[in-house]
């Protein structure tokens, strides 16, 4: 399999264990540099996956403080010209290299890629309902973050493009009611969380969690074979 060549891949990691394998298998699969930081303070075997994986990509330590401080050390150790960054519960389909996206968007003068994402919370087949979840993933190395969680990159300087094709499988890590709602505690400090969701999480303590109980009762069909295979051969790594 041909690696990227111009794109490195960042990720910020924090008790994200049960999922991590799988994440960073499959980056080192498709990219020449993968570039990490570990906030060095998870309770779970973050940081145990993390070393089964230090002669493969580039580790680094720093203390989490904020997203937008984290976010900005670890797209500051790339030295390709595009990233892709990716959440340690995460790969991407695609028809395509994320060199090949890039060709794209270059003849077309754009500095970013838009792609949707599919949302998986417990078995694979139970999926979120069809609506877009479009993450902005693929961008030049210069972007740096500018705000906190869901509204980190300022999206009205950039000359973005959706690519259909290409989905981000994510795979929910947090199967606990009591850690869904722990992590909802930790959404509510920060106050840029994006509007559809902000207001609910910060008026309801477990509306995190009941999102994402009905997420698991919508199932959606894959109708590519090719996808479904792709989400099968990856969900079994753990």
């Amino acid at each position: 399999m041909k690696k990227n060549k111009n794109v490195s891949a960042s990720i910020i990691v924090h008790e994200i264990g049960d999922c991590l394998k799988r994440t960073l298998q499959w980056c080192t699969e498709h990219f020449e540099e993968v570039n990490l930081v570990d906030s060095g303070q998870s309770r779970d075997n973050t940081t145990e996956i993390v070393n089964q994986f230090k002669d493969y990509i580039n580790v680094y330590t720093r203390p989490f403080d904020n997203f937008q401080n984290q976010v900005n050390f670890i797209l500051e150790k790339s030295t390709k010209p595009w990233i892709c960054g990716i959440d340690g519960d995460e790969v991407i389909y695609s028809p395509w290299s994320m060199d090949q996206v890039v060709k794209l968007l270059e003849k077309e003068g754009k500095t970013t890629a838009c792609f949707d994402r599919i949302n998986f919370q417990k078995d694979i087949y139970h999926k979120q309902p069809v609506r877009s979840d479009y993450q902005y993933r693929l961008f030049k190395s210069s972007k740096r973050a500018t705000g906190q969680m869901h509204d980190l990159y300022d999206m009205s300087v950039e000359r973005c493009m959706l690519i259909p094709k290409v989905l981000i499988l994510h795979w929910g890590h947090i199967r606990s009611r009591d850690r869904l709602i722990e992590k909802t505690q930790i959404y509510k400090k920060f106050i840029n969380i994006d509007n559809a969701d902000g207001e609910m999480i910060k008026k309801h303590d477990d509306w995190f969690a009941q999102r994402n109980v009905e997420w698991d009762a919508n199932a959606i069909k894959l109708v590519d074979s090719k996808l479904i295979q792709y989400v099968e051969k990856w969900d079994a790594i753990r």
